[in-house]
This record gives structure tokens, sequence and C-alpha cells, in this order.
């Protein structure tokens, strides 16, 4: 296990996920579809309280 740490690679491998990562979150967020969602969800501190 200690040797996949100290691996050359590992800083790249990291690199690589963090960026498939952050391109599934984009793609995610600008999915067809979703902007009426977020829409509603901007909304929701503004709405009144009915109790």
């Amino acid at each position: 296990m200690k040797e996949f740490f100290a691996s050359a690679n590992a800083g790249l491998i990291g690199l690589l996920f963090f960026f498939v990562f952050f391109i599934g979150v984009v793609v995610w967020v600008m999915r067809p579809g979703s902007k009426e969602k977020y829409k509603e969800d901007a909304q929701i501190p503004l709405k009144e309280t009915q109790e």
C-alpha cells in the first residue's frame, strides 16, 4: 500500500480523478430539464411559510 501512495503517478491519478469529477458535476447541472428545478429551488428562501 505504501508503494501506491509513494508512486510518481499518484498526483496524475488524483488530478484526473478530480477533473473527471468536476466535468461530471458540470454535466449534471447543465442537463436538459434542470433549469426549471433550479428556478424553483432558488425561490425557496423567498416563500412565505404557512404556520
